[in-house]
Parts: structure tokens; sequence; C-alpha cells
């Protein structure tokens, strides 16, 4: 395929911490004790959400209040402010120095706690702490070994600072914790992959596939590392295992257009592509590869066909521009091709004068 083909992006694995995040709303706290406001407030968390955390906010620091050494009210409070810089768009740096001044209280009151170590991690790398939160990260594997989401985190760490060698060991040591679960497998291999060792990604989701041989999803990441390896062959009979799980998985005819036009196969490539544009009618960058596709094949009128629909479809300038460009080009192509067409008309011989 030319230069220009545009590939979906991958998987990307964003680990911001599987928080146990509870509001602690309702009854007011003096009515009722500590525990049982605790209780109540699970069940206004579906009804309250990120809508109700102020509030929530306050009931947290009034069952502090109450009740010193109640810890979850403590980790309920840093959760809070955490998600309160997370998912508001103006980012007060005070929201997390508030969080870990729960989380310090937290660890000092349950020294034994992981999870307390691992939040407080998670919000020491926010404030770009790395050193500060290794070592929590690791004081909670120390006390947790099989704390899955404090090792994904730890491996995001070693692939941010491009070790790869010691990232590899990490995950051979870590998914021996977990013999025969297909979880943690999958887990650090979306992870390995996002991170860009596509190699030892196939060799997880090979693993993955073994324990758990209908999955699709599995089938798709594999094939898209494999894709990256320029292992095409490979990746076509991935991406074709995932549609036999999941014959309505469109992102597999996306993925195999682009391994049948890396390997010259345009008519396949064209076919899976074909597909996919069915099934996702505005996808720009599938528009754009179907629109290149039909200019190799030599398909001009369905490819400016297709390079109009991309620029109805797209806001993007640059593919604005290159649909323009594209529709500009093969015109004059075409124009040129008629004008060969035509006969050229003859010219009357020039005489003598009588």
């Amino acid at each position: 395929m030319s230069s220009t083909v545009i590939k979906k992006p991958a998987l990307t694995v964003i680990l911001i911490a599987l928080l146990l995040f509870t509001f602690l709303i309702g009854s007011p706290v003096g009515a009722q004790s500590v525990e049982d406001a605790y209780t109540r407030a699970v069940q206004q968390l579906n009804r309250q959400g990120f809508a109700g955390i102020d509030e929530a906010l306050q009931t947290f620091k009034a069952l502090i209040q109450k009740d010193p050494d109640f810890v979850r009210g403590y980790v309920s409070a840093a959760d809070a402010y955490l998600l309160k810089y997370e998912f508001t768009e103006k980012k007060n740096p005070e929201w997390l120095a508030r969080a870990k001044g729960y989380l310090d209280r937290a660890a000092m009151k349950e020294k034994q706690n992981p999870a307390i170590f691992f939040k407080r991690a998670v919000i020491q790398f926010t404030r770009d702490k790395p050193d500060e939160a290794v070592g929590d990260l690791r004081r909670a594997m120390d006390l947790a070994p099989n704390y899955l989401d404090a090792r994904l985190l730890y491996l995001q760490y070693l692939l941010s600072l491009n070790k790869r060698a010691e990232s590899r060991v990490f995950v051979d040591v870590s998914v021996n914790l977990f013999p025969n679960d297909p979880a943690p497998l999958r887990y650090m291999a979306d992870v390995i992959f996002a991170g860009g060792d596509d190699e030892k990604a196939v060799e997880l989701y090979q693993r993955v596939v073994k324990l758990v041989p209908e999955a699709p999803n599995t089938y798709m990441a594999m094939g898209k590392a494999q894709l990256n390896l320029k292992k095409y062959p490979s990746a076509i009979a991935s991406f074709q295992k995932a549609l036999v799980h999941s014959p309505d998985l469109a992102d597999a005819h996306f993925s195999l257009a682009i391994a049948y036009g890396e390997t010259g196969k345009l008519k396949e490539a064209l076919n899976h592509l074909e597909i996919y544009v069915r099934k996702v009618p505005g996808d720009a960058a599938a528009l754009n590869n179907l629109a290149l596709l039909y200019e190799q094949s030599g398909e001009i009128s369905k490819a400016r066909l297709t390079w109009l629909k991309l620029k109805g479809a797209s806001q993007d300038k640059t593919y604005q521009d290159r649909a323009e460009q594209h529709m500009q080009t093969l015109s004059t192509q075409a124009k040129e091709q008629e004008a060969l067409k035509i006969p050229a008309k003859a010219i009357p011989a020039q005489g003598g004068r009588p």
C-alpha cells in the first residue's frame, strides 16, 4: 500500500488505578454509625455518581472527624480528590496534595494495606514524582505479590523508560503468579503491546488463546502486533480466526485489508475494505485506504467517488486536502486519457500557386 495509508491506532492501555471509589451521601453522619453510613452510601453510588463528588467529600471528612481511625474514610477522600483532578478540566495540584495527605494518614494507621500504597503511587506518578511512586508500588507488591493492578502499573513504568529486558523478566515473574489464568496474561500482553514490545506481546497472546481458544479480541490484538512486526501471513491468520469467532467484527476486515495490501494482494484487500466501509461508512481512514486501493487497481471512477466521500465525511483538513489533491490529479489524468482517444483532424495539403 502507499505510504499515505492511515493505520488505525493500536489499542492503547491507560492504567489510572482501578479505584475502589464510593460516595458517602444520604443520611446525616451523626444519625447513624460510621459503618452504617458507609453501607448506605454504596446504595447511592450509581444514582449520584461524579456529580456528587463534592458532597461526598464533605461526608468523608465528617466520617473521619467522627471516627479518626476509620481508614476507608481517608482512602475514599483521597480517591475523590484524585478523580476530581482526573475528570475536571481545570487541574488543581492542591487536590493531589490533599489526596496524598489522606493516604499518608491512612498508611500510618494500616501499614500492611497494599491498596493504600498502590493508590498513593498513582497520585505520585500523576504529580511527576516517579521515585516515590515506585517505592510505594514495590511496597504494595511486597505486601501482596499477586496484586495485579500494582504489577500492571509497574510494568507501564518500566516500558516508559524503555527497559525492555527488565520488563520482560518482570512479566515472566508476574504471570507465574497466576498459573493457567488467562486474564492476567491478557492484561500483561495489552500493556506490553501498548509499550511497543510487539514480539513479547505476541508470545503472551498466543498463551492466552491456548487457554481461551474462542477469543476474537485477543486474536485481533495479536494480529495487530504481528502486523507491526511485518509478519503478514501470521497477522492474516490471526484476523481470520477473529472473524471465525466473531463474524460481525468489523475491525478485522480493516486489518485484513492492510495486511493483504502490504503483501500486494490488492483484490483481497479491496474486498475486505469494501466490507468494512459498508459496516462503518463514515470511517475516514478506511475511505482513504479504499480510494488508494482503487487507484492502484486502476478503478479510477471508484477512486474519485471514494475521495469525494472522504472529503464529505471528514472535517480533518489533512484528509480534505489529500482528497482534493487526488481528485484533481485523477481528473487531469482522465482528461489526458480522453484526449488520446480523439483522432487528429486531417490537415489540408498546402498547394502551390496556380
